[in-house]
């Protein structure tokens, strides 16, 4: 009876038909409240693979592939750090503000008994810095030609000098910066170049991979080299040249000016470019802009003809209807960069060897880096490059009351040796902290409840009945409710 009672009401209701599982392992995992088996293979593919790079890879259901290790970084034995930053210009409120033009003009030449004192000072300043380890530099080169040549032949390696050891104006404690071009793109990593020259006995191998200034040696610097070589070119044109940048040169070294990557000043190729502009502004003109004459090329680089005047037999004797000494050239050096040039307007440019403003450059768009810099220095060949942007507005403030202190000094009839004497850090003190304890007797702050909290018992236990109310049946939801990522395969149910 009971059956027959089961049939009808089975043939009055059509059947239910069984429910689909749609358990899958995504998260979260709901409403079941199992652990997820993250080992097995899923019935139901998420449906949308191409969030598979976005999903957390502990997903099963997202695609499965293989994910290759993570490449572990380069370690390099002979790699060292950065070495200790130390500012040359302290950060001071007056250095926002431009110098103020002298009270009285800067006197306009040197007396006949202090340019005589003055020219022999340089003389035997000049004479003392001499590189007297030329041949040890050609040497080494040759040897770092020879290894690398033998280490790697199919290359095409070229090994030559550039900066101070390439353009005459290196001396015996200049450093030798080599510059190597190869075909070879490995060899742009320093640290095969670097292993290299440990195992061929070279001592105090030192590798600093990403550096922000020019390493000893660097590979396929091509632009330094072409600078090199016209620097040159500017020396060898005229002996007054080489004289007065050896001693600027000495000068910047001895005060820290030229320590654009750790001191935040600006670097020795900018203050040479700054020299040869002056010497191009003179009248008359002690040197052209040999990237304004080229008509007067004699090399070829890379089978195309030189970017500058390079004929030296053309170009020796341009400056000739000048006779200013080489003393008069450095004290109206630091007049001129102290006293007379503009440097807010005006864009200092070896390529054009004459007035530029940065209107003219470009270099004046509000939006523009190059429109804020206080010392605006063209690069002669990547024109686009701002040599002075190594140095913000504290450091040129202070750049340039040392020009200034080295025209007085001169103008007092002052050495050259006091003009470079060597600058010393003052010695660096240790942070005040402003933090102030407060004082016991101060009143201390006193927690309420809040409006929201004010309704509740103390002995409710946080959860289930109130006293003498109605249950809590928000704590009971959050009970039974958990995050599926926070569960662990094969827990105990109810964990």
């Amino acid at each position: 009876m009971a059956s027959s009672q089961h049939d009808q009401f089975a043939n009055r209701h059509p059947p239910r038909p069984q429910l689909q599982s749609q358990h899958s392992t995504s998260v979260p995992s709901t409403p079941y409240q199992l652990p997820i088996d993250l080992r097995r293979t899923t019935r139901s593919p998420s449906p949308h693979r191409s969030l598979a790079n976005q999903s957390p890879q502990s997903v099963a259901s997202e695609a499965r592939r293989h994910v290759a290790p993570q490449r572990l970084p380069v370690v390099c034995k002979y790699e060292v750090g950065s070495e200790k930053p130390r500012r040359r210009m302290p950060y001071i409120d007056a250095a926002r503000e431009r110098l103020d033009p002298p009270r009285e003009p800067p006197k306009k030449t040197l007396d006949p008994e202090q340019e005589k004192n003055l020219e022999g000072d340089m003389r035997t300043l000049y004479d003392r810095l001499q590189d007297r380890k030329e041949g040890q530099r050609a040497e080494l080169v040759q040897k770092l030609g020879r290894i690398m040549r033998e280490e790697w032949p199919d290359g095409n390696i070229q090994v030559a000098v550039f900066g101070s050891s390439g353009n005459l104006l290196s001396s015996s404690d200049s450093d030798v910066d080599i510059c190597v071009t190869t075909s070879l793109k490995d060899l742009e990593s320093m640290h095969s170049l670097a292993t290299l020259l440990d195992r061929h006995g070279m001592k105090s191998v030192l590798c600093r991979a990403a550096a922000k200034l020019a390493c000893d040696i660097n590979v396929n610097n091509t632009l330094a080299l072409e600078n090199t070589r016209m620097i040159k070119t500017y020396v060898q044109m005229d002996e007054r040249v080489r004289i007065l940048a050896k001693v600027v040169k000495h000068w910047t070294k001895q005060r820290i000016l030229n320590d654009a990557a750790y001191g935040g000043t600006i670097s020795s190729y900018t203050w040479i470019c700054m020299i040869i502009n002056f010497l191009q502004r003179r009248s008359p003109p002690i040197l052209p802009s040999l990237q304004k004459i080229p008509n007067i090329v004699r090399s070829t680089v890379n089978g195309q003809p030189s970017r500058f005047a390079d004929d030296l037999e053309a170009l020796k004797g341009y400056g000739d209807y000048n006779d200013d000494s080489y003393a008069t050239l450095l004290f109206d050096f630091f007049k001129h960069y102290g006293y007379e040039f503009d440097f807010a307007p005006n864009v200092i440019s070896v390529r054009e060897g004459r007035d530029y403003t940065r209107k003219e450059k470009g270099w004046t768009d509000k939006h523009m880096p190059e429109a804020h810099c206080r010392l605006a220095v063209e690069e002669p060949f990547n024109t686009g490059r701002n040599l002075g942007n190594s140095a913000d507005e504290y450091s040129w403030h202070g750049i340039h009351l040392e020009i200034r202190r080295a025209f007085d000094l001169l103008k007092e009839n002052k050495s050259l040796d006091e003009v470079c004497q060597q600058y010393e850090f003052p010695p660096e003190t240790s942070m005040k902290s402003d933090f102030v304890i407060p004082s016991s007797n101060k009143p201390k702050p006193v927690l309420t409840r809040s409006a929201s909290q004010s309704g509740r018992s103390n002995d409710s236990g946080g959860s289930g009945r109130r006293k003498n109310g109605p249950r809590n049946n928000s704590a009971q939801r959050a009970s039974n409710r958990r995050a599926s990522s926070g569960a662990s395969f094969n827990a105990p149910r109810g964990f």
